[in-house]
């Protein structure tokens, strides 16, 4: 085999591989909105993730509804 039909063989195959490759990425790699939108998607369910946790371990932030009906109840001046 002459080296010269060795050389076109092999970068015959080298372009067929990359066109094969570029084909499949392209088939397999999401759309950038859909990557940002994703990405967007994550960060909110990990915020919330991180309240359920925050909440579970350390209690309630806001006062329940007892509570405020309690303080409104005490920051009445009576009048006689």
């Amino acid at each position: 085999m002459s080296p010269l039909l060795l050389v076109a063989r092999v970068a015959g195959v080298a372009l067929l591989t990359a066109a094969g490759v570029a084909l499949v990425l392209e088939k397999l790699c999401p759309k950038p909105s859909d990557l940002v939108a994703g990405a967007i998607h994550f960060r909110k369910g990990m915020n919330e993730f991180q309240k359920g946790v925050t909440t579970i371990l350390f209690g309630s932030a806001t006062p329940s509804a007892e509570e405020t009906a309690r303080q409104r109840e005490a920051a009445r001046i009576p009048i006689d």
